[in-house]
């Protein structure tokens, strides 16, 4: 019995890759139909937040948003408490 645990990590070892690679064909064959980008590098982009010619928000503006986003957390919990201060 201790053969099936064998069996499973072979087959893994040899599934997974091929699942990969027929992922990036399939990727690469539908971003060409669609006219997008192609494969691997479409999925890249995506996940690692490419930015397609998009300027990045510079320092104060993301200072500006914390501030922000910090009031709005202080008024939701004011409004949570009761208008409690603490």
């Amino acid at each position: 019995m201790e053969w099936l645990i064998g069996i499973g990590i072979a087959g893994m070892l040899l599934i997974c890759p091929l699942m990969m690679i027929g992922m990036m064909v399939g990727g690469w064959l539908f971003g060409r139909r669609s006219g997008g980008h192609s494969g691997h590098g479409m999925m890249m982009c995506h996940s690692m937040g490419g930015s397609h010619g998009e300027d990045a928000p510079s320092v104060d503006e993301l200072k500006a948003e914390r501030d922000r986003l910090d009031q709005e957390i202080r008024e939701s919990e004011r409004r949570m408490t009761g208008g409690a201060t603490g």
